[in-house]
């Protein structure tokens, strides 16, 4: 059985991961977003401002550090941060969600960015899980 604050670094880990592919994105975002059959959805919601997508992809990438930073604060690794628990309890709903729903849209569009684009997520949740119930 894996240890909770191997699982909890694990998850920071992947969480470092992210936002350093998030950044690494901002070279080639318009193939990003096609890549994910997001292209005319952003920019839709970008309403015509052409810095809007990586000004949101910038604030992603910060959010998934904040995410892995609050894994390492509640495996101890670093001094307690404000709201961690908090955080590692939104990241395991919303991460729950993310897979569920990507694991839905298989039944009606299989592909294989899909299914890892949401097994990641599934492993995440697996990754913070312990978390939750962690004493501060």
């Amino acid at each position: 059985m894996i240890d909770t604050k191997l699982r909890l670094r694990i998850g920071a880990v992947l969480h470092f991961i992210i936002a350093a592919g998030h950044l690494a994105c901002l070279f080639f975002l318009d193939e990003a977003f096609r890549a994910f059959n997001i292209l005319e959805e952003m920019t839709q919601l970008s309403f015509g401002l052409a810095w809007l997508p990586y000004a949101i992809t910038v604030a992603l990438s910060l959010a998934f550090a904040a995410a892995g930073f609050c894994a390492l604060s509640t495996a101890g690794d670093i001094r307690p941060l404000p709201l961690q628990r908090l955080v590692v309890i939104a990241v395991v709903v919303a991460y729950s969600l993310r897979a569920l729903i990507g694991f839905a849209s298989l039944f009606w569009a299989f592909s294989l960015l899909e299914l890892f684009s949401s097994l990641a997520p599934a492993f995440i949740v697996w990754c913070y899980w312990p978390g939750m119930s962690a004493k501060k």
